[in-house]
């Protein structure tokens, strides 16, 4: 029995704040501790396993830090679009969901010389007409929610190049730790049930991690490394990414 775990990581810097109304600008050097402190911090962690992960990113990011986004695919990791200043996606009329889908696919590919192919609605959610515009614009997964809100545990063609690769909300750990409070060791005890049921079915997981959440937190960031520490060192876990993920299922 073997469990496919990929791992995955969404925000970066001030976008979700100027896009939520935080902040009217972007926080001057010095006064960014989620950008010069967390996201290095999880860099790190990632790093000291040998983990890539898919960095889910608001397009933003790609004008305001193009170096910092250059220098995580030159570590070997990859870059997803996560809308652009991680606006409530579900909510988006046609016509601001092309433009910021557009914006947002070439600020990062002009940011770090690759098209990004993997999306996640900021928030999970999508509208009726993501699914038809990201295979329009080329891209090959969607790992946000289902088109009813929900999570799921099932790799789905969406279109002939399009696949849906879902997450469970548990995995998530902004929700464990921000939306819930729940404290860190039963988080760690829940996500490593989770791993074991995926083992014993032959499954997979997929987690979402975040630099102004674990990586800001030492304690929670613990919890990531024994994570880390079982999936690299037991027998039963295989690390993927989520392209390896799709090209599994894809020849079933």
């Amino acid at each position: 029995m073997t469990a496919k775990i990929c791992f995955t990581m969404d925000n970066l810097s001030d976008a979700a704040d100027l896009g939520k109304g935080i902040i009217d600008k972007p926080r001057p050097p010095g006064q960014r501790p989620a950008l010069e402190q967390g996201f290095p911090a999880m860099l790190d962690l990632y790093d000291r396993f040998g983990v890539k992960v898919t960095h889910f990113i608001e397009g933003w990011n790609g004008e305001a830090h193009p170096d910092i986004i250059e220098d995580l695919v030159n570590m070997g990791h990859s870059v997803g679009m996560h809308g652009w200043q991680h606006e409530p996606w579900s909510e988006l009329s046609l016509e601001q969901e092309i433009e910021l889908m557009g914006r947002s696919t070439d600020a990062l590919h002009q940011a770090c010389g690759v098209r990004p192919t993997s999306f996640r609605a900021p928030g999970g959610k999508k509208t009726p007409n993501t699914v038809k515009l990201l295979d329009e614009f080329g891209y090959m997964i969607d790992s946000s929610m289902n088109d009813k809100g929900e999570d799921g545990e099932e790799i789905q063609a969406l279109t002939e190049s399009l696949w849906h690769v879902p997450y469970l909300e548990a995995t998530i750990d902004a929700r464990q730790w921000l939306s819930k409070n729940i404290p860190a060791p039963e988080v760690e005890a829940s996500w490593f049930n989770l791993l074991d049921e995926a083992r014993d079915s032959n499954g997979f997981r997929v987690f979402i991690w975040h630099p102004h959440v674990m990586g800001l937190n030492a304690e929670y960031r613990q919890v990531g490394e024994n994570i880390l520490r079982k999936v690299t060192q037991e027998q039963g876990f295989q690390l993927v990414t989520l392209p390896e993920l799709v090209a599994e299922a894809a020849e079933k």
